[in-house]
């Protein structure tokens, strides 16, 4: 099973952002969503503007590690991408993964990079949230 959560602050600059290129941006995302039908898998997607600020919510859980798992975590490459003021999280849980099974990966995206870094919270799985069989 794969479940995955996470949230992006969207913005152009570290700084300030610019209306013009906000727009552009969005549109840029939306595009990317709808031409991979992203919107259409087995999670939730969303973008959220809220007080002049855009963020991005994701949420899923497939039974394999599928193109869907692998648009999303495109989709955080793509924004790091043109969207160098972003910032976020990308939590993902693989038990199908030979060196990960038990544990949550967490993607941070921040200043055009995205890096991997272990989860202190909720890793290991079991015991921390599941008991063993």
């Amino acid at each position: 099973m794969i479940e995955y959560y996470g949230w992006i602050s969207i913005s152009d600059s570290t700084y300030e952002s610019d209306d013009n290129e906000m727009d552009s941006i969005l549109n840029n995302i939306n595009t990317f969503i709808l031409k991979r039908q992203i919107d259409k898998d087995s999670g939730f997607i969303k973008i959220h503007g809220v007080n002049g600020s855009y963020q991005l919510l994701v949420s899923g859980n497939t039974n394999h590690y599928s193109q869907d798992v692998r648009d999303i975590r495109e989709l955080y490459q793509y924004i790091a991408s043109i969207a160098k003021g972003s910032y976020g999280l990308l939590y993902l849980r693989n038990d199908e993964s030979d060196d990960a099974f038990n544990e949550f990966e967490v993607f941070v995206l921040s200043r055009g990079k995205i890096r991997k870094e272990k989860d202190p919270f909720l890793s290991p799985c079991i015991p921390t949230i599941e008991d063993e069989e």
